[in-house]
């Protein structure tokens, strides 16, 4: 059984998973490192919307920077 902090962040990574998004950057971060400007171009959002996406990944230790 896992303890009650390895299922928060568990949660914590389902919760940042649950948006189209923020799977579609992990998808393509899959093939490799890329660029912010990269990740972004492939969006038709603004730079803080992808930002902020792309900050959520972060916090919740699916991605680095």
């Amino acid at each position: 059984m896992i303890t009650f902090q390895e299922a928060e962040i568990r949660s914590n990574i389902i919760k940042a998973l649950a948006h189209p998004v923020r799977l579609m950057v992990v998808d393509l971060l899959r093939e490799g490192e890329k660029l912010f400007s990269e990740i972004n171009s492939t969006f038709q959002f603004d730079k803080s919307t992808v930002s902020k996406h792309l900050t959520v990944l972060k916090e919740a230790g699916i991605v680095s920077s």
